[in-house]
């Protein structure tokens, strides 16, 4: 994982309340990844939402803190957690690239730490 990368928020995402315990797995590991890395976790957002739109308080605070320069990545699971509408996704991940922020999804953090 790239040396640059210290402080990351978690995102997780389930589309159903019936889903929780995925809801927490993803939190769990990726905050347990994250120690790992030693990296400082600066927020976690977890939505249970089916709709795309990102115009939630959570994604509204985890933009506010890419804005604000105190992320260095967004670490979610899979990339289709922040949204499964492709539009939404490419902004999303313009924006980080705008912000200098790393978008790195769990498989490529397992993968960099040879686990």
């Amino acid at each position: 994982m790239d040396n640059n990368v210290k402080n990351v928020w978690i995102h997780c995402r389930v589309i159903d309340r019936d889903s929780m315990e995925l809801l927490n797995f993803q939190e769990h590991v990726l905050c347990e990844l994250s120690y790992r890395c030693n990296f400082n976790i600066i927020g976690i957002s977890k939505i249970v939402s089916i709709d795309n739109n990102n115009n939630r308080y959570q994604i509204n605070a985890m933009n506010h803190a890419i804005r604000a320069q105190k992320v260095d990545a967004v670490l979610v699971y899979t990339r289709e957690r922040i949204s499964t509408d492709k539009n939404i996704l490419d902004e999303f991940m313009m924006f980080c690239d705008m912000c200098h922020v790393k978008f790195v999804t769990y498989h490529q953090l397992k993968d960099a730490l040879n686990l």
